[in-house]
Formats: structure tokens, sequence, C-alpha cells
């Protein structure tokens, strides 16, 4: 059989079209990963939670204003995330992202909808926003 040039360049793009789709898939998608300016932005929009997932201590030596802390790596964190409101999204930080990244996975799991500061808190301060003590 044989295929035009149009026939063959529209299978390409198809073909790579489904590929990049699979890939998509696996990584995630990428606006749930947000810059401190539209992590900021997200805030002020005002319809989400914004939680800290650090442990306490790093949480009473600096965080962001409004955020509650859910520490990740306690043995609780489940029945915490549990009492969050299903129909709120979620705003995500931890030090450096990646303890928020992996929350952000668990609660996309359960079915929430949430998004995480890329870079942490540490990303935050960086860009120059506002830290409560």
């Amino acid at each position: 059989m044989k295929m035009t040039m149009r026939a063959s360049c529209s299978l390409l793009l198809l073909t790579f079209g489904l590929m990049s789709a699979g890939l998509y898939a696996q990584i995630g998608d990428p606006r749930s990963e947000l810059s401190p300016a539209a992590f900021k932005a997200a805030i002020a929009e005002g319809s989400a939670i914004l939680v800290d997932v650090r442990t306490p201590k790093e949480y009473v030596n600096g965080h962001i204003e409004g955020s509650v802390n859910i520490d990740w790596t306690s043995n609780d964190y489940e029945a915490a995330f549990a009492k969050l409101d299903p129909k709120t999204p979620v705003l995500l930080y931890c030090h450096g992202g990646g303890r928020s990244e992996q929350a952000l996975e668990y609660l996309v799991e359960k079915g929430l909808k949430a998004r995480h500061l890329k870079g942490g808190f540490m990303a935050w301060r960086e860009a120059g926003n506002a830290v409560v003590r």
C-alpha cells in the first residue's frame, strides 16, 4: 500500500501526539506545580486551604501566613488530611518541594484538587514573599 506524503505526515503527527499524551500522563499535570508568583496569586484568590507539610518545628520557625500545619512525616497525616473538605482545593508547600509533591500525589489519589509550590518555602522566601514567625 502506497502512502501519500500527506498521509505519512498525518500518521507521524498522530503517533507523536499519542506518545506525548502517554508521557504526559506518566509525569503528571505540570499545572499542579506552581511558581512562587503563581502560588501567591492562588493564595490571594482565597478559595483554597493552604497546608504546610513540614514538621511543627520547621513551621514555628517560619511559615506562610494563613497556612495550617499537617506534618507529612507524622504517623497521623492521613487522619489530618481526611478532615479537609474534599470540595476545597488545597495548596501545599514544604521546605524544598519534595514532601509537598508526595502529599500532592496522595491527595490527588484521594480525589482532592491540589497544587504545590515548586521549590517550596525556600523558593517562596527567595522570591521576597512575606513569612510569619
